[in-house]
């Protein structure tokens, strides 16, 4: 009861103005709704980060990808640091990102912006075992990225000041940064001041599953939904060879194009699921080629830089991540722990340790790490919603809707992400 209370006073005044989950997830915000973050043009740089953080050697069809890479951005004066984790699929400089570092540039922070450890640039660079996927080993690798863009940072610019160090994450970039920010209370290396999950997957299976359930729905007026699936797809795959890399909201507005407001919800729900499985399909294909086991690329075929991707992708589309879990993650983790006589890990054991609730007692007892998220969005359910609240109590903020990061951009929004990064605390929470 105190969570619908809570619920229905957040919506009493909040504006964001597109309450359909759907449409506001591909749409975003509109821009005049944004806040202004006009102001003097931003100091900053990629830096290539040359201690190997991942073993191994770089197949040809990455030899464009040699360094694990970061963007910076400083201040011309002593300030305090974030890191801001991307989402699933999703490189440093996707536009999620970008409109991050730009919010808390303005807000006075130097900006350390990093890939997400399911894209690909991060898997061939920054990975231990280029296989995502266990929330802990994700973190591990994160952690050990930060330490080595401090070092990177302080050799770039010595005189540089560094007051404090926070961390930030959105979707599955929010996991990461929860589980980040669990290990460096236990290594207390790096001390973050406080934390924002923007976002998260509360019960990782579950949110997978809600998304990967959009690419079988049924559209009205549609006689073959699998003619409109592959239609998105090759949308996709033009969108990507373009670029090298795929920007989930970039591409999905390049896709829709100006027939946003003619599609229905089952068009947006397919095309929603169907940016979510290409996502896992460049995963699926890196994983793939950076471990040698024959299953998307066969064993023995090179692929080069310049090769085309998309017959592969073809058909790594057609694994969801339960698959790539069960093929391509667990046989390789099991194979280690047996090795070292440590027992099994089963798909189960797998989804309860990359979830939220593994972390609650540690959640609880943090008071210097909060949580937006939505009421409407894709991937929570109302048991979800209701961790969050007790969990983080007066540190979450739920707004009735946005979709999944639709309202990332809103004016109120950000005023409240920047607000709980420097002061604690959520106004009216």
């Amino acid at each position: 009861m105190l969570f619908c209370l809570y619920t229905l006073c957040s919506g009493a005044s909040y504006q964001y103005p597109i309450q359909n989950p759907f449409l506001s997830t591909v749409m975003g915000t509109p821009e005049h709704l944004w806040p202004d973050l006009s102001g003097p043009a931003i100091n900053e740089i990629n830096l290539k980060i040359y201690h190997p953080l991942a073993t191994g050697p770089i197949p040809s069809a990455f030899s464009n990808s040699r360094r694990a890479t970061v963007r910076f951005a400083w201040q011309n004066r002593p300030a305090p640091l974030i890191f801001l984790v991307a989402g699933t699929g999703a490189r440093f400089n996707a536009s999620k990102v970008e409109f991050l570092k730009r919010v808390f540039y303005r807000a006075g922070f130097h900006v350390v912006q990093l890939s997400s450890p399911t894209s690909s640039d991060f898997m061939v660079n920054a990975s231990n075992t280029h296989l995502p996927g266990i929330s802990r080993q994700d973190a591990s690798d994160l952690y050990r990225l930060m330490q080595a863009s401090l070092k990177r940072i302080e050799q770039f610019n010595q005189r540089l000041v560094i007051n404090d160090i926070y961390l930030a994450g959105y979707s599955l970039g929010a996991l990461d940064a929860a589980f980040v920010g669990a290990l460096d209370d236990r290594k207390e290396v790096i001390g973050f001041q406080r934390i924002l999950l923007i976002n998260p997957p509360v019960y990782l299976e579950r949110s997978i599953q809600n998304l990967d359930q959009l690419t079988r729905v049924k559209v009205q007026g549609v006689d073959d939904t699998t003619e409109l699936f592959n239609r998105f797809f090759d949308q996709l795959a033009e969108y990507f060879r373009k670029n090298n890399h795929l920007d989930v909201d970039d591409s999905l507005k390049e896709v829709i194009g100006r027939e946003v407001e003619t599609m229905s919800d089952g068009e947006l729900a397919l095309l929603i699921g169907v940016a979510f499985r290409f996502s896992i399909a460049s995963m699926v294909f890196t994983a793939d080629i950076m471990n040698r086991t024959g299953l998307i690329v066969p064993e023995g075929q090179p692929i080069t830089v310049t090769e085309s991707r998309t017959p592969f992708f073809h058909r790594s589309m057609h694994w969801n991540f339960q698959q790539y879990l069960e093929r391509l993650l667990l046989p390789s983790l099991n194979l280690h722990r047996r090795q070292q006589g440590d027992s099994l890990l089963t798909r189960k054991d797998a989804f309860l340790q990359s979830s939220l609730p593994v972390l609650e007692r540690w959640l609880k007892k943090s008071k210097n790490i909060g949580v937006m998220h939505n009421a409407d969005d894709l991937i929570i359910d109302q048991e979800g919603l209701s961790f969050i609240y007790d969990t983080f109590g007066q540190r979450a903020k739920i707004y009735p809707y946005g979709g999944h990061m639709g309202n990332l951009q809103f004016s109120a929004n950000v005023q409240d992400m920047v607000g709980f990064i420097k002061t604690g605390q959520f106004p009216d929470a």
